[in-house]
């Protein structure tokens, strides 16, 4: 696979990069509705170039990101350590409601994932993934953390998207024409 490296760069490299020498294609050729059978070297690296990604599209891999991140952050530097120990509950005996507290945080961190641009059903399983993540990083393990954190993003994914039918539908109605009375004689 190393081997392969280079020859993929320079591949992706020809590709992407606009040629200084490559002739036109003669008057006669393009003026023709018929296709022409050879491609030619623009249409092809037009073809394999994808659109460029304007700023908003990179704002979910932000989101995504900040997630991983935080998520391997916490594992790596153990952060927050949990040995357990205790008795696990929906009403583990804590100075705070905790698993609202997990429920509450998963929700706000799925709605600032959808404010960035991510589909609803995809940063709620991000937002997900990252508590169960956070909770195996802790050392002890609380199912009732996990449920409360995947409960909190499944709800806000679900409010997001009736939210987006719901601006969708409303955006519909308002570019309909208005209906037209036919005249009676």
């Amino acid at each position: 696979m190393l081997s392969r490296l280079p020859i993929a760069i320079a591949f992706v490299i020809y590709v992407t990069v606009p040629s200084v020498g490559v002739s036109q294609q003669s008057g006669a050729a393009q003026d023709t509705l018929t296709p022409s059978p050879i491609p030619s070297i623009e249409s092809a690296r037009a073809a394999a170039s994808s659109p460029p990604v304007k700023g908003r599209d990179k704002l979910p891999i932000v989101f995504y990101g900040a997630l991983t991140t935080g998520a391997v952050t916490a594992a790596v530097l153990r952060v927050d350590p949990d040995t357990g120990g205790y008795r696990d509950g929906w009403t583990t005996a804590t100075d705070f409601p905790d698993k609202a507290v997990h429920a509450l945080a998963a929700w706000a961190i799925t709605n600032v994932g959808v404010d960035l641009g991510a589909k609803p059903r995809y940063a709620a399983l991000a937002v997900c993934a990252a508590g169960t993540a956070f909770e195996f990083a802790q050392g002890y393990v609380s199912v009732y953390d996990v449920v409360a954190d995947c409960g909190g993003a499944a709800a806000a994914g679900a409010w997001q998207s009736w939210r987006a039918r719901r601006k969708a539908k409303a955006a519909a109605k308002r570019a309909m024409p208005p209906p037209t009375v036919a005249a009676s004689r």
